[in-house]
């Protein structure tokens, strides 16, 4: 198994894409940290993957926004594993989708604080809580979570691919940071693609805008031609975690680039389709 000697905190890992990172890393030997807002998933994904994995993971209820919760965090990691040489910076979420227009200065506000403050900011203070204890070891290996929007532009979903953004800004520059130091600490950057999580289900679409149903349609023919497995995106996580891993601010995609302008451009055929038969 290529990581019997890691340990390592993965962020929002009770569903979706941290969830299989945490799993695939167990599978290879890891010892991981488990976590999210809600402690009763903690607790349902806690029982599920101590059944294949007893002893090496711990699960603990953590807002990434709140430094107190990150602080308890690494501090029961550390109690328990001894170390934290990797850190998944995965804990994110979306609230809306929809041209900006459509939505009211207040859900704007609102929405920008949550999303940014989860995704950008929690992220953020997600590494400086693990950054002490990296550097008294001499050692990390950082992978943080950019995806839709932060190294393109993605229509529709303008704050979340802000917050995105500003998680790709923020980990070039730590990366040219570490490159100065003596310590080995290295930071990447995950892109895992077009993903079927709640991320793109759990969000509010503006009525004068579409309607739910025509949503749910467009999304399945998304789903169907464009979205990456899971596993097969997720895998790709696994070498920079690493101590062989020398890449720094590298961007780590989990989708092949030509599949997935094919996988657009056969659903844009079947979308056509589908409102010119209806």
């Amino acid at each position: 198994m290529k990581m019997t000697n890691e340990t390592a905190i993965v962020t929002g890992s009770t569903s979706g894409i941290g969830k299989k990172i945490a799993e695939l890393f167990l599978r290879e030997g890891a010892k991981v940290a488990i976590c999210s807002r809600n402690e009763e998933k903690v607790k349902k994904t806690l029982v599920e993957f101590k059944e294949e994995f007893g002893d090496s993971v711990i699960g603990v209820a953590c807002d990434v926004s709140d430094p107190a919760a990150l602080k308890a965090l690494v501090d029961k990691t550390v109690e328990t594993f001894g170390s934290i040489r990797i850190l998944v910076a995965n804990a994110g979420f979306n609230l809306i989708y929809g041209p900006f227009e459509y939505f009211a200065l207040e859900k704007i506000n609102s929405v920008a604080k949550s999303v940014i403050g989860t995704n950008l900011i929690g992220l953020i203070d997600s590494v400086a809580a693990v950054l002490p204890q990296m550097k008294k070891q001499g050692y990390g290996r950082i992978i943080t979570l950019a995806g839709g929007g932060a190294d393109r532009p993605l229509e529709h979903m303008t704050i979340y691919s802000a917050s995105k953004g500003g998680v790709l800004a923020f980990s070039k520059c730590l990366a040219k940071e570490f490159e100065q130091s003596d310590d080995d600490l290295k930071i990447n950057i995950f892109l895992p693609g077009m993903i079927d999580t709640n991320l793109a289900t759990n969000i509010e679409i503006p009525e004068n805008w579409k309607d739910r149903e025509v949503y749910d349609r467009e999304y399945e023919i998304i789903r169907k031609n464009v979205m990456t497995d899971v596993e097969e995106s997720c895998l790709n996580v696994i070498p920079f975690a690493l101590p062989s891993n020398k890449k720094n601010g590298n961007l780590i995609r989990g989708f092949k680039v030509f599949k997935l302008i094919k996988g657009f451009r056969q659903a844009a055929k079947e979308t056509k389709k589908k409102e010119n038969n209806s």
